[in-house]
């Protein structure tokens, strides 16, 4: 203010002085946020001087503080109802008269209806904010789901409320939105680009614990579980993961957030070297979706898809393994549309090659709604193309549905006994209606069949590349010269799910 003084007029010096007199707070406040935010622009330059080092401490030490004022924790509170144990109040009224100990005070009288119990339950994750004008905090779906009041705590102390969250439970995947100044936001980075074997920090606040850094590498990419209903390629980390560190960032040398941490392997419950994180590439277009939206859409194509081994692709006439195998079509969808059909082996989508299913529903779902793309599959041993139109994923995409005189036929040597269907077997087996095909009756312990997962009560429809509808049409494809060396069978059960299998001879 001295240098200020030599020549502003006293008149202006007086105004400027009440000004700051009246406005302090919110200036002092701009003020501090300004140095802040250059604090943090100038330790994350010479981050990237740091980056191109040998020297691994001071470059964890630089990454922790230039990712530390962009990390939250969120915490969650649920109003949760509960039942009385009438029986045991009723035990204690008709033997000893009065209320049992279970009973509230304002407990009804024998005979009359118990009231619930209402308890709050607290929960704890963690977030990152990758928005800082506009107060946008990443964490997980799980974090947040069913919250009754959501608070995001800073790292300097001070707590918001939450204006809303929107969430996406198909990737595990929320957003949450703050108002507050004086936030320090962290970039996303390209996960795509990231290696396994390269260094990362996990950052959050595991078991309660506030600004936790842990350290480790990449230990693979594109990881998936057995739930097959969510979308996922996780980036699996030897960075040291535990309860509270949901929502939290995985981060490069750079300080770019590469990942959010969402779940562990442990058979203990606790850290055991083995966390996954949704890839930020996966992160960037949810995100977006539920800022601008409030919902994710995704494209559907319509099949039901498989992964192939050595056996199924030989018996296919296929080139290789790496693709995705059509087992079912649904009737009226995009790929009906288009003409393709089960057997149909899928390599490539928009001009992107498919590795497996898994692959291929991810990228798939990521494709613009109404547009025409191009599936690359063989057919028959030969590679064809057709033009899809992408259509938006139903709602109900993963809900279950279903789909003359009995005679039976013995396969021995592939270790199963199948009757043609009728609509008992077909009640007996949990099918709406009697499907065509012929229902596996049953499965020798240890034999090939055994072994691909065939249980009783799966329907068989095809043999080869023919429809089998009856027990004696199943005999006849399983003693044909042709299938000395093996059978391709297809299977569904009465969930409605389809594949392809095949079964070696036993010897």
């Amino acid at each position: 203010m001295r240098a200020i003084t030599k020549w502003l007029p006293t008149g202006v010096l007086i105004a400027v002085v009440a000004y700051v007199a009246i406005d302090g707070p919110r200036i002092a406040g701009q003020i501090a946020h300004a140095v802040s935010k250059g604090e943090n622009q100038a330790q994350r330059e010479r981050l990237s001087v740091l980056a191109k080092g040998d020297t691994l401490s001071p470059l964890f030490v630089q990454v922790a503080q230039v990712l530390q004022p962009a990390v939250v924790e969120v915490r969650v509170t649920k109003k949760v109802t509960t039942k009385q144990m009438p029986d045991v109040d009723q035990f204690f009224q008709h033997f000893f008269g009065g209320e049992g100990p279970f009973a509230t005070p304002q407990a009804p009288g024998r005979g009359a209806k118990p009231k619930p119990r209402e308890y709050i339950e607290r929960g704890l994750g963690s977030g990152v904010v990758v928005d800082a004008k506009n107060g946008y905090i990443l964490t997980n779906y799980h974090v947040v789901s069913g919250a009754d009041e959501t608070q995001v705590v800073l790292p300097d102390g001070r707590r918001l409320k939450v204006e809303w969250a929107r969430t996406d439970p198909m990737t595990d995947l929320a957003v949450v939105k703050v108002n507050s100044e004086g936030l320090i936001d962290a970039p996303l980075g390209n996960s795509d680009a990231a290696l396994v074997g390269d260094w990362v920090l996990a950052i959050g606040a595991p078991e309660g614990l506030d600004q936790t850094v842990t350290a480790g590498i990449i230990s693979a990419k594109g990881r998936v579980t057995d739930d097959h209903k969510t979308y996922q390629s996780f980036i699996q980390t030897d960075a040291a993961i535990n309860h509270g560190n949901s929502g939290g960032p995985l981060v490069n040398m750079n300080g770019e957030v590469i990942g959010i941490n969402t779940a562990i392997v442990s058979e203990s419950g606790g850290n055991e070297g083995i966390g996954f994180a949704i890839p930020s590439n996966m992160v960037k277009s949810v995100m977006h979706q539920l800022i601008e939206k409030g919902k994710v859409t995704r494209g559907y194509l319509g099949v039901a898809i498989q992964t192939v081994d050595e056996k199924l692709a030989k018996s296919f006439n296929l080139p290789g393994t790496n693709g995705a195998l059509v087992a079912s079509v649904t009737p009226e969808s995009p790929a009906a549309k288009a003409g393709l059909k089960p057997g149909d082996f899928i390599v490539a989508v928009a001009g992107k090659a498919v590795k497996d299913p898994n692959q291929l529903r991810n990228l798939v779902a990521g494709l613009d709604v109404g547009k025409g793309v191009p599936v690359d599959f063989y057919r028959d041993g030969k590679k064809t193309s057709a033009n899809v139109t992408i259509e938006s994923q139903p709602a109900n995409l993963f809900a279950a549905g279903a789909m003359p005189e009995s005679s039976q036929a013995t396969a021995g040597k592939f270790g199963i006994q199948v009757q043609t269907m009728t609509g008992d077997l077909a009640q007996k087996y949990g099918y709406k209606t009697a499907p065509k095909g012929v229902v596996i009756t049953h499965v020798a312990p240890g034999s090939p069949a055994d072994d691909q997962g065939l249980k009783e009560g799966m329907v068989i429809t095809q043999v080869q590349d023919k429809d089998v509808d009856t027990a004696e049409q199943f005999e006849k494809a399983v003693s044909a010269p042709a299938a000395a060396g093996g059978i391709r069978v297809r299977v569904s059960d009465s969930s409605g799910g389809a594949r392809f299998v095949f079964l070696s001879p036993s010897r």
